[in-house]
């Protein structure tokens, strides 16, 4: 499977754009801890997980405004921002 990551982008762009149209700039949301499962088990459907902690999204959210306002955003900084996406998705979802 190929990702074009200029896709996502756009993707990403459209569905914040409509965001926005529907709940305006700011989103409030409830939920500030979530269950994290260990990346070496994430992907490994045929068992349980075992190894999993728990993550804070305002924690995820303040590390990124740090990291952007350095200039020293890192890869693992997606993981953020797809945890942040994911409580969106579920919290206010959009229908359009």
């Amino acid at each position: 499977m190929k990702i074009r990551l200029e896709e996502i982008e756009q993707m990403i762009s459209v569905i914040l754009t409509k965001y926005r149209e529907v709940n305006g700039n700011e989103i409030i949301i409830q939920s500030d801890y979530y269950w994290e499962l260990d990346e070496s088990e994430i992907y490994n459907v045929n068992e349980e997980p075992r190894d999993f902690s728990i993550g804070q999204i305002s924690d995820d959210l303040d590390n990124l405004k740090k990291s952007f306002l350095s200039d020293d955003l890192v890869p693992y900084d997606l993981q953020r921002l797809a945890i942040i996406l994911k409580t969106l998705s579920i919290e206010k979802p959009i229908y359009t």
